[in-house]
């Protein structure tokens, strides 16, 4: 590679990392920063890509298996109720294909020295983001003043917007894997014996305090994704401190407890409108929900467009007909319902393939290679795709960008 031409590939590189570097902040300034974000470090990839004539990110059968459900959303076009409302969103999946092999390149291959700092980075945003939400958990306004609208519902910086669970469901493993590393490191001596118990078993409370902000935010599913996620992250990333690991869940899990009964607010979220009825008439509990009516919705979309679906960002509006129950969503909550109502049998079986293939590779190369950072993509990936819980929608920018940034992670570097 000639000198101009190392120089600019390098320069590319430095604003494709700070990009990525500020993604958790940029998360919080609007859909149209956001996929302006990716699509600026989509096209200074591939430059980078195309530069260094690293052409084995777009010669594989990652990438293939990618391009092949795209090509199945542009067939989907031409079933779709609306063509022009579907369109954006088919054409736009592109941009989250090359997102997803950015992360990877950049935090896997490109240099391991400035990808720990993005983590670090990482790290100190949801740290800041977590001393937010306790303040306004018991001040009840944020750090800049920010109030929810809801009882028993956190907004943190995305003010009137309730969506700062999700994020934070998704950035937390990643944050646990960095902590985690850091302290491994970190040269414990020098503390004081006196805080031998706070020094021995710091990462424990820590992930005890991360359990109850993801609690006191109040959102339902993103908590139980977090508790899952990260009960299952304890469990395997190292073998030993197996009783450490039970005692930190059941004093979280006390925590959590304790905050639902004594709160009257989450008492009526969590435990009155949730939890009790669930344990004891699990199948109507759900069927009788506002999530059950979604999901019986989006049952009957599926069963009336079988083998294509009625395209994407087109369940709305099929959704406002007579044959349908007025209370519909504009969207059916669950990943796998919007799947099978938008694309169909055939899109569905599609991203089905797409998630267990990549899915097989990433745990194998896991085993092989113990890469905490891969352990914490793959759990989150996992964890989203269980079919019984409630999520937002699978294709707007937002949800999409925490997901294909996880999913970046997971898969095995090239």
């Amino acid at each position: 590679m000639s000198f101009l031409r190392e120089k600019f590939a390098k320069n590319l590189n430095y604003i494709s990392l700070s990009i990525i570097l500020l993604l958790p902040v940029i998360i919080f300034l609007g859909s149209g920063i956001l996929n302006f974000s990716i699509i600026l470090l989509d096209i200074l990839f591939i430059s980078e890509i195309l530069l260094k004539k690293k052409f084995k990110y777009f010669n594989n059968k990652f990438f293939y298996s990618f391009i092949f459900c795209w090509l199945i959303l542009l067939l989907n076009l031409n079933f779709s109720i609306s063509f022009y409302d579907s369109l954006p969103r088919s054409i736009g999946f592109l941009r989250f294909i090359f997102f997803v092999f950015a992360i990877n390149y950049y935090l896997f291959e490109s240099s391991n020295k400035y990808a720990n700092l993005i983590f670090k980075f990482w790290t100190i945003i949801f740290v800041i983001i977590s001393i937010d939400l306790i303040y306004e958990y018991f001040v009840g306004v944020n750090t800049l003043g920010f109030k929810s609208y809801m009882p028993g519902r956190l907004s943190g910086f995305f003010n009137q917007e309730l969506k700062i669970g999700h994020l934070y469901s998704a950035l937390i493993l990643i944050c646990l894997s960095s902590i985690y590393l850091y302290l491994k490191d970190f040269k414990m001596k020098k503390i004081n014996s006196s805080f031998d118990f706070i020094k021995n078993n710091f990462f424990y409370l820590i992930i005890i305090l991360f359990l109850f902000i993801s609690i006191i935010i109040g959102e339902r599913s993103n908590f139980i994704k977090t508790l899952i996620m990260t009960t299952m992250f304890l469990f395997i990333f190292e073998k030993k401190n197996i009783l450490k690991k039970i005692t930190s869940i059941a004093i979280g899990l006390f925590i959590i407890f304790f905050i639902i009964i004594n709160n009257a607010d989450y008492k009526e979220r969590f435990w009155r409108t949730f939890l009790l009825p669930l344990i004891t008439d699990p199948i109507n509990s759900v069927l009788d929900s506002h999530y059950g009516n979604h999901y019986e919705v989006a049952i009957e979309v599926f069963k009336n467009h079988k083998l294509m679906g009625v395209g994407l960002k087109n369940y709305r509006k099929e959704v406002i007909k007579d044959k349908y129950p007025n209370n519909a969503s504009i969207h059916p909550h669950q990943v796998h319902l919007e799947l099978l109502s938008e694309t169909g049998i055939i899109g569905y079986v599609s991203f089905l393939f797409l998630f267990s293939y990549h899915l097989f590779f990433s745990i194998r190369n896991y085993i092989k290679k113990r890469n905490i950072y891969q352990l914490s993509g793959i759990l989150f990936v996992v964890v989203s795709l269980i079919p019984i819980i409630p999520s937002g929608s699978f294709f707007t920018t937002y949800g999409a960008a925490l997901f294909w940034l996880n999913y970046g992670l997971m898969l095995p570097k090239k």
